[in-house]
């Protein structure tokens, strides 16, 4: 049977002669394209030495590998050398450089790099907040008094602390309101760090921010004294709402049980609880108003989060089995407030990383080290070793057909020329981009956030809290006289404006003394990637040691 098929090979039998259908004569292997000789290799016995002649002989004649292509372990040698030279004046010259990757090594000191930075910003961020808070504890009662009272509208500014430290003691203006804080703040931690509470976190959320807020309203009333600051925590009285400790109080009963009686019973209700719900409302505005203008002061502060350096990624694990991980990657610490220390995407601002470093292209050939594979010996040797520029020449006397070949730098790690031949502007720096090194731009944010949150929303603030204030000493049956009416417009003065805008830059003033505290902190603990790698270095030199010494 032919290639052509069946049908044809009958075809074909069908014009040939009878005497040849016949014949005895069947055509050979030679008329078929085949050898004469059978298919058979007859190798050396295993005992049979090679003498000289042979040995010379067989270096000399062609060899073929095992599936019958010719091989010359010779030339192969001979142009891998020649590669591996090239490569090596390529890079003794400059023209080039080796495009060898970071190794598995590099790439685990460099994510205990990262993880040290990380873990010490998260904590000194962590530190830092609860300075700032701690620091202007007793700035924050002085601010709540002077929106409240009218007796602060009469005093300077200069007068205030001599009148403060007559009224009360230096403790209780300091320390005034802090358990109940710090139990709001225990509170709000355990929902997002205790197991069973943050499984439950959907369903007990209303519950959970119901105790807040009462919580929040325990510590105003604490500042502004209408609760004394002897007791610490609130009673179970004072978050049902109806009860007489409750910031809710009960409307009188309905006369009966009619329509028009019961539908002025729920809007005394709706009444009674219009205060409690202003402070709600005014704890609703400050979110907003500070989740946006902290993103806007941090897109805006100089951080390296807008010019960041690419970070080698983690090597995977199945990548190198036998090297194994004796130093466990320490977690990242959770930051407390989750909305203000993570890198945000400003709208309108650049927070992209650039362009990754372009590198030179190399001009090296990564043949020579693996010239003996099947696709090299099938293809032979195409790597092109070098590349030039060619231009046609300036002069214009020089003969037609006159070439000149310039070796130019390609773009290196300045991002494309810089300021020089090319022309363009520099660019930018590149820096590494840790928690580390975005803390002075995070704790500085929420500074101008706190104080410029404070200036926004203070005519509402200052209406919330008088008219709670208010309604609490009324329903406890206290004189309310020396309390501001809610609108501000008809008891603003310039004096308790100044008072107002003092206190604002003694906060402020507090607040960058502690930044700078911190901000210090953290350019001591902060480390470049070599002295990060010494030091890691001179510790597992220290640990080696103190293993070699301790069977002794």
């Amino acid at each position: 049977m032919t290639r052509l098929g069946p049908l044809t090979a009958q075809a074909l039998v069908s014009f040939l002669p009878s005497h040849l259908l016949f014949s005895q004569d069947l055509p050979n292997h030679d008329s078929q394209g085949r050898s004469p000789y059978d298919d058979e290799v007859l190798r050396p016995e295993a005992d049979e030495e090679p003498t000289s002649d042979s040995a010379a002989a067989a270096a000399n004649s062609q060899q073929y590998d095992g599936r019958g292509r010719p091989v010359n372990p010779e030339t192969r040698r001979m142009n891998r050398d020649m590669i591996r030279a090239h490569n090596e004046v390529m890079q003794v010259i400059g023209v080039a450089e080796p495009d060898t990757g970071p190794s598995h090594a590099e790439l685990e000191a460099t994510r205990r790099y990262i993880d040290y930075e990380e873990v010490m910003g998260h904590r000194l961020l962590r530190i830092g907040r609860a300075l700032e808070v701690a620091g202007v504890w007793g700035v924050n009662g002085f601010r709540a008094r002077i929106l409240v009272y009218r007796r602060y509208a009469d005093i300077s500014f200069f007068d205030l602390f001599h009148h403060e430290r007559a009224q009360r003691s230096v403790a209780s203006t300091f320390l005034t309101g802090l358990p109940t804080f710090l139990a709001g703040h225990a509170l709000k931690m355990a929902t997002h760090f205790w197991t069973p509470l943050r499984r439950r976190r959907r369903m007990l959320s209303p519950v959970l921010a119901y105790i807040r807020v009462h919580l929040q309203l325990y510590v105003f009333m604490q500042r502004v004294e209408i609760i004394p600051a002897s007791r610490w925590f609130p009673s179970w009285k004072f978050f049902v709402p109806g009860l007489p400790s409750s910031p809710i109080p009960a409307p009188a009963p309905p006369e009966d049980l009619s329509a028009a009686s019961l539908l002025r019973y729920a809007g005394a209700w709706a009444v009674n609880a219009l205060p409690f719900a202003s402070f709600v409302l005014w704890g609703h505005m400050w979110t907003r108003v500070t989740s946006f203008l902290w993103q806007e002061f941090y897109g805006r502060l100089p951080n390296t989060v807008h010019h960041r350096k690419n970070l080698p990624p983690t090597p995977p694990a199945a990548v190198m089995p036998d090297i194994a991980d004796d130093e466990p990657r320490p977690p990242a610490d959770e930051p407390p407030q989750q909305h203000r220390d993570e890198v945000v995407e400003v709208p309108g601002q650049d927070t992209t990383p650039n362009t990754p470093l372009v590198r030179r292209q190399s001009v090296f050939s990564s043949r020579g080290d693996d010239f003996g594979s099947d696709d090299e010996d099938e293809g032979g040797i195409s790597a092109t070793l070098i590349s030039f520029d060619v231009e046609a020449t300036d002069a214009t006397d020089a003969p037609p057909g006159l070439w000149s070949a310039e070796l130019r730098p390609s773009a290196g790690a300045d991002g494309g020329g810089g300021s020089g031949s090319g022309g363009g502007p520099a660019a930018p720096p590149i820096y590494v981009d840790t928690m580390l090194t975005r803390l002075p731009a995070c704790l500085a944010s929420d500074i101008f956030t706190v104080i410029t949150s404070y200036v926004v929303v203070a005519p509402y603030e200052a209406m919330a809290l008088r008219l709670v204030a208010r309604s609490y000493r009324q329903s406890m049956g206290l004189p309310f006289d020396d309390i501001y009416e809610p609108n501000i417009f008809h008891s603003i003065t310039w004096r308790g404006a100044l008072n107002f805008v003092g206190i604002e830059l003694l906060h402020l003033s507090i607040a960058g003394d502690l930044w700078a505290m911190v901000t210090l902190m953290s350019l001591v603990l902060h480390l470049t990637e070599d002295e990060f790698k010494e030091m890691d270095a001179a510790a597992a030199a220290e640990v080696r040691a103190a293993a070699e010494d301790g069977p002794d």
